[in-house]
């Protein structure tokens, strides 16, 4: 059996992310956007909207748009709006970020995202890049290049070559085991999934070097917990937009 494409798969399922993960970006986004500025914030892959309600109530000014391929995540997330208070300032749509168009924003926030997107990485740098206003940054949480993830990339595509029923039966069932306490049944038939995409690409001195000659320069890097021992390893990377993209 074939695993789904990644877009196929990410459209048909939510994506619920742990609350002290959001918790966590939500702080790392703080320490370096202004707080009392009028921005414009875009979340790229904000699935049920955890992150941007937790920026709103601390971004009294902020306007902020989620975007995600998922419209079962894009509905979660607009069942949670309210018609009053800070809810009032967050916009979800169902969008493809490479075909996705707006004015530039002054922060772009993605979790656990750009590995995942399919397509040419210098596309993907330079939208990144052009969708910034200068000295906009960048909040990217997404796996770094080393041994543990090279080794994980491997394994998810002997898995995607294999998949089956029966190998998701195992799967979630191995994930009940080790995560039964703490997530329940729909959070871990989510994660289910992952374990057959192996990442695109991930963060290391090629990439970076991809990103500063788009005028995305590496301000800062923060180290990210993870949920499981089948979890790519995460840190979340700063990049600030310096110089207009070429």
């Amino acid at each position: 059996m074939t695993a789904a494409r990644p877009a196929t798969l990410f459209a048909e399922t939510t994506c619920t992310a742990p609350p002290e993960r959001s918790d966590r970006m939500r702080d790392i986004v703080l320490a370096h956007v202004p707080p009392d500025r009028a921005i414009r914030v875009l979340d790229i892959g904000c699935g049920n909207g955890s992150l941007l309600f937790r920026l709103a109530e601390a971004l009294p000014n902020a306007t902020l748009v989620g975007i995600d391929i998922s419209p079962a995540n894009i509905l979660a997330a607009n069942d949670q709006q309210t018609d009053r208070g800070p809810a009032r300032r967050v916009h979800f749509q169902v969008a493809d970020y490479l075909h996705y168009r707006a004015d530039p924003f002054d922060a772009i926030v993605t979790d656990g995202v750009l590995h995942l997107v399919r397509g040419d990485t210098g596309d993907l740098v330079s939208r990144l890049a052009g969708d910034l206003r200068t000295g906009g940054v960048l909040v990217c949480g997404m796996p770094f290049d080393c041994a543990y993830n090279r080794a994980f990339a491997v394994l998810r595509r002997m898995l995607r070559k294999i998949r089956s029923p029966w190998l998701d039966r195992a799967i979630l069932q191995a994930a009940r085991i080790v995560h039964g306490r703490e997530m329940d049944d729909d959070r871990l038939r989510e994660r289910v999934g992952y374990m057959y995409i192996p990442p695109e690409r991930t963060m290391g001195r090629t990439l970076a070097r991809r990103f500063a000659s788009a005028g995305l320069h590496r301000t800062a890097e923060y180290p990210m917990k993870s949920t499981s021992p089948s979890q790519l390893k995460h840190r979340v990377t700063i990049f600030e937009r310096s110089t207009p993209a070429r």
